[in-house]
């Protein structure tokens, strides 16, 4: 699915960000770090999707000598999330028939989250995202039948930037082996929501107009948006559960950048689709389930884990209306996962593989399809001072 960019990288929504220590046990169970990152980028650019919009970077989960942040010290993160997609659905059905015409969308991004957070107290993490399209791309065939060459859009840049603090519930003096936290934040409209690029309308003509590029890689959403965020953890023996989810939420109902539709007809608007003249400004979210646990001698450093992961766009937004041309829909993975740590350093790989693809209605009810990536890499690695 495509989806915006906001997003997509890190779940202290993000998404990422919040950094979340669960403890050893006394000198003795699992060392393990659990990153949020705020949802910018679009990075809720749960853009888990090809062409659906959420971008955060997972939260990861990863080997630490320590627990919780110490007051007044400070962390720096970096995630890039490497994404392809090229498979189209319409609800859960593949629509293999694009690929068997050569005309599918392909969609490629590259999202760079750069984030830091500060303890403010042993309670109190304080956190900034700062995403970074390094590469959009996005091509179809046109005319789309038969199928004329393939056209691309490409766009980079800073994303929408995000400020979130996150608080733990349970005192973290008295529990080193669980918690509960919960955060919330801003994302400002930093990142353009107009980026534009050469390319065609439907019937292949007229290819150096200049065009905005598709919602999935502009790199930022166009408007203000709220996130919200959840993490909780338990350390049991050797092997440490954890949940996170962030929800990104928008009031703004258009940006006012033309989208892919209005542009492809040439601004002549199909029956039954003047709503989607301009890019919707979508809710966006990411939830993960999972266990993490120390693998070989303790001085290695390794932690793996393994996780169920759900990102995605709804039909309707919570706060405000609907309209605009937004591509909702959700994708499942399972999600497996290493950690590396060394020092003050961190080094992480996740590769969540999807299972399930699900493009649904939007808000006024008209089906569309979408491309859902098979897999994308989320590489991490973290500093603390």
């Amino acid at each position: 699915m495509q989806v915006p960019l906001r997003r997509q990288f890190t779940f202290q929504l993000q998404l990422n960000k919040g950094v979340i220590y669960p403890m050893r046990s006394n000198q003795a169970a699992i060392r393990a770090l659990f990153l949020l990152l705020p949802a910018t980028i679009g990075t809720l650019r749960a853009d888990a999707q090809g062409c659906i919009v959420a971008r955060q970077c997972a939260p990861l989960f990863s080997a630490d000598e320590s627990a919780y942040m110490q007051p007044y010290h400070w962390k720096f993160d970096l995630s890039l999330r490497v994404l392809d997609a090229a498979r189209h659905y319409s609800g859960t059905v593949e629509q293999i028939i694009r690929q068997t015409n050569h005309n599918n969308v392909v969609n490629r991004q590259r999202l760079l989250d750069l984030g830091g957070t500060y303890a403010a107290s042993k309670q109190l993490n304080l956190s900034i995202s700062v995403p970074v399209l390094l590469y959009g791309r996005w091509s179809l065939p046109l005319p789309t039948s038969p199928a004329g060459p393939r056209y691309a859009q490409n766009a980079k840049g800073v994303g929408d930037i995000s400020l979130s603090a996150k608080y733990w519930l349970l005192p973290v003096t008295t529990n080193p082996k669980q918690n509960i936290a919960i955060g919330v934040g801003v994302e400002a409209p930093t990142g353009s929501a107009h980026e534009t690029s050469p390319f065609p309308n439907l019937q292949g003509n007229n290819p150096g107009v200049i065009r905005p590029v598709d919602q999935s890689i502009q790199p930022g959403l166009g408007a203000w948006a709220f996130p919200f965020e959840f993490q909780a953890f338990k350390s049991v023996k050797k092997v440490t559960f954890f949940a996170s989810g962030t929800y990104l939420l928008t009031p703004t109902n258009i940006n006012g950048t033309p989208s892919i539709v209005a542009n492809l007809f040439d601004g002549v608007m199909p029956a039954g689709k003047e709503y989607q003249r301009f890019n919707s400004v979508p809710d966006q979210y990411l939830a993960r389930i999972g266990a993490s646990m120390g693998l070989g001698p303790k001085k290695l450093g390794l932690t793996g884990e393994l996780a169920w992961r759900v990102e995605g766009v709804p039909a309707t937004d919570l706060v405000g209306n609907s309209d605009g041309f937004r591509r909702p829909g959700y994708a499942m993975f399972i999600e497996p996962g290493i950690t590396w740590n060394h020092g003050n350093e961190s080094w992480s790989i996740n590769v969540p593989v999807a299972y399930l693809r699900n493009r649904i209605k939007d808000s006024h009810g008209n089906a569309g399809d979408a491309t859902f990536a098979d897999q994308f890499e989320l590489i991490s690695y973290s500093h603390k001072y």
